[in-house]
């Protein structure tokens, strides 16, 4: 496997499933999605992920909407949200005064927002209208989870307009959680770096990026970043429900492991952050 971002041969795979370049440290995974598999849908309980990202995800949309007001190119700019799940950001994006569309492959959870927004169900870039152009293009814990990179921010660069925005919200392998699994894993117990690739998952993490190799990789297709934003990826109130997303995990070890993140969230709010939001403009004329 050749690195997405330098292009130079990758080490692994690691632990079964993925591989890490030694030269700009970008991290991949061979994990196949399982979007049409019953099986992976059940792992997922897709309530307990709602109820314990809807809070800390509207906080975080609240903080990147404002990152990004400067560069508002037009009193009603045109965004589009890949991945628009719930609605959540398309909610707070039209009540800055934001002209949305919304794109979700999955049918069941695009009727969340059914009839308050624009929502096209499909995949980026393959379903998206011939000629439809934005001035801003979001992925909110998305761009991960999508095969060829290179090829996504292609297409990225085609329907923004020149000048337009680009923000990749997505976890980063400089956070303590992701380093700490690692060593976890080698020691035999793999449970916390399978649910952060989300091995077993309808739509597995394939890509772990940090801030500098995201913007080495997003240089090369014409864009350059003006604001990073580190945002929480944990709270309190609702670490019993993301712990609880997976359905295969007992609760003995989702009672350990809540207890344990309890007593280190003080600890984590201090090291580098578990997700990261990168605000990118393209920078030639398209």
């Amino acid at each position: 496997m050749l690195c997405a971002v330098c292009g130079s041969p990758m080490a692994g795979p690691r632990h079964g499933h993925y591989f890490r370049c030694p030269a700009c440290r970008f991290q991949a995974s061979d994990l196949a999605p399982g979007l049409h598999d019953e099986r992976a849908h059940a792992a997922l309980d897709e309530g307990a992920r709602r109820d314990g990202l809807r809070g800390l995800r509207q906080r975080n949309f609240d903080r990147i909407l404002q990152a990004i007001e400067p560069f508002r190119a037009r009193p009603a700019p045109r965004l589009l949200d890949v991945g628009s799940a719930h609605g959540w950001f398309l909610d707070a994006a039209s009540a800055r005064g934001y002209e949305v569309t919304g794109l979700e492959p999955d049918g069941a959870i695009l009727a969340a927002h059914a009839g308050r927004h624009r929502v096209i169900q499909g995949l980026f870039p393959r379903d998206l209208p011939p000629g439809d152009r934005f001035d801003v293009i979001t992925f909110h814990d998305v761009f991960e989870h999508l095969p060829e990179p290179g090829a996504v921010l292609r297409a990225c660069a085609a329907a923004l307009e020149p000048g337009g925005v680009l923000v990749l919200n997505l976890p980063s392998s400089r956070g303590p959680l992701f380093r700490v699994a690692h060593p976890l894993a080698a020691l035999g117990w793999r449970q916390p770096l399978d649910r952060l690739w989300q091995r077993g998952f309808p739509s597995p993490h394939l890509s772990y990026f940090d801030p500098e190799n995201l913007s080495a990789l997003l240089a090369r297709h014409g864009f350059e970043p003006v604001a990073r934003l580190a945002l929480p990826a944990l709270e309190r109130g609702s670490l019993w429900q993301r712990l609880r997303l997976d359905r295969h995990g007992s609760w003995p070890a989702a009672a350990l492991a809540w207890v344990a993140l309890q007593c280190a969230i003080p600890v984590l709010r201090r090291l580098p952050s578990d997700a990261i939001a990168l605000v990118f403009r393209q920078n030639r004329i398209s």
